[in-house]
């Protein structure tokens, strides 16, 4: 969209639900990157569910559920990955969204295994290479007769969404047993916000300035804990190793 739109061309996003990214952003988030796209001249339109093309030789436009249609002389699909699992059905396995593995990646036959995106692991179907990797390795212990389990992937999201920077990782929403740290600055396009439990970072949210990612990634998964720098992780790596030391 940001392409197009810096080409010159009149964009209009289109989405199924009613905040961007809804999978790696909270719904603050989302609506600071909706506003920092709709800034830089993409219109923005959400809880919008398609239904079809309008044009007969080309495409003149998308007609929407509520019976509107959206002109359009281009149009542009993303529709993420979606577990292929008809085989899996037909061949009478458990089947929800993917192919239901327990921890040892196998289905509920025995002589069966499933990784990758057709596998439905603990509620979770990733869609992403890096879960793939960490069940092939796993399975691959189990089949040279080692004892291996997956417990799910620790996703992160770092990218840039039409020049905006966003990064997010873990379980950035609040809970109960959970307490959050926000930092935010609307009129910079700022939002920092950290989820911790018994004191240590259980997930976080960034949009807009992304710096320390690798940081905060790293202390995720390492689980130690940061009481001592809890009041300092907004600022970044710097602050947080200064007040550590």
């Amino acid at each position: 969209a940001y392409g197009l739109s810096k080409a010159g061309g009149q964009v209009m996003l289109l989405h199924l639900v009613d905040r961007l990214m809804e999978r790696q952003l909270d719904a603050e988030g989302a609506a600071l990157l909706a506003e920092a796209i709709t800034a830089r001249g993409i219109a923005v339109r959400l809880g919008a569910a398609s239904t079809g093309f309008v044009g007969t030789d080309k495409v003149e436009g998308v007609a929407l559920q509520d019976g509107t249609v959206v002109p359009a002389d281009l149009v542009v699909v993303a529709i993420g990955v979606r577990p292929n699992a008809d085989l899996a059905r037909a061949a009478g396995l458990a089947v929800n969204r993917g192919v239901l593995v327990d921890d040892g990646l196998t289905t509920d036959d025995d002589s069966i295994f499933a990784i990758g995106e057709c596998a439905e692991h603990r509620g979770s179907v990733y869609g992403l290479v890096e879960p793939a990797h960490e069940q092939a390795r796993v399975l691959a212990m189990r089949l040279a007769g080692k004892s291996a389990a997956y417990e799910g992937s620790l996703l992160a999201t770092n990218l840039k969404v039409s020049g905006v920077g966003v990064f997010s990782a873990g379980a950035f929403e609040a809970a109960e047993g959970t307490e959050t740290v926000v930092l935010r600055d609307r009129n910079a396009g700022l939002y920092r916000k950290f989820v911790l439990r018994e004191g240590r970072l259980a997930g976080c949210v960034l949009v807009g300035d992304t710096q320390g990612a690798l940081f905060y990634l790293g202390l995720i998964r390492s689980g130690q804990d940061i009481s001592a720098i809890r009041a300092d992780l907004p600022f970044g790596e710097h602050y947080c190793t200064a007040r550590a030391a």
